[in-house]
């Protein structure tokens, strides 16, 4: 959570720059990515206690996203077959949009071994899968394990405006009855479905 001072500081930082010791504090408050604990969707109830940790941070056009999962097992592969996908095993997964509508928005998806999936979806019914919407990505397994998502924001058609980039985060983990989604910003449901764009919102402030 981040607090309304900060947040109103934030602002600050499409002003012109300012040669004092207050303007580089603010630069510096500005430039911290808050971190946002996923909550559980679906199902009502689940043994993992908040799994998921992410980030966003924003530097000139480059969106960059940051997850923590931590888990006792991984249900991943090292090496996708033809038509499996990252979201079938354990995930995390980036929605961007920047239209006050919500649409179009972007999905990102990195898989313990980095293994990559990326979505145009232009509305409820229609969507471009497999496409490369400028992704770079990094993953790595330890106690657990971490993902990095860096997304060049241009390439999606962004103004420069930081308040446009809203979305939400999300993880797919587990297999079987122990499979579990989380989720930045959705309530819990009986089934998840992450494409609910009225439910995205700020991404750089997590709150």
């Amino acid at each position: 959570m981040v607090t309304a001072t900060a947040a109103a500081k934030c602002r600050f930082r499409h002003l012109p720059a300012l040669k004092s010791f207050a303007s580089v504090a603010i630069l510096l408050i500005c430039s911290e990515a808050v971190a946002c604990d996923l909550s559980l969707v679906a199902p009502e109830f689940s043994a993992l206690s908040n799994p998921v940790r992410a980030t966003a941070s924003l530097a000139d056009d480059t969106l960059t996203a940051r997850f923590s999962v931590s888990t006792p097992s991984l249900n991943a592969r090292r090496v996708l077959a033809p038509r499996e996908y990252p979201y079938q095993f354990d995930v995390v997964e980036l929605f961007v949009t920047l239209s006050p509508m919500g649409f179009p928005y972007f999905e990102f998806e990195v898989s313990p071994y980095n293994q990559t999936f990326q979505v145009r979806i232009t509305s409820v019914k229609q969507h471009l899968e497999g496409i490369d919407l400028g992704l770079t990505s990094t993953a790595q397994i330890l106690a657990g394990w971490n993902a990095e998502l860096k997304i060049p924001l241009k390439t999606l058609g962004w103004d420069g405006d930081s308040d446009k980039v809203r979305g939400s985060f999300y993880a797919i983990l587990g297999q079987g009855r122990q499979r579990s989604f989380w989720s930045a910003f959705l309530p819990k449901a009986a089934k998840a479905n992450f494409h609910q764009p009225r439910h995205f919102r700020l991404l750089l402030v997590c709150r």
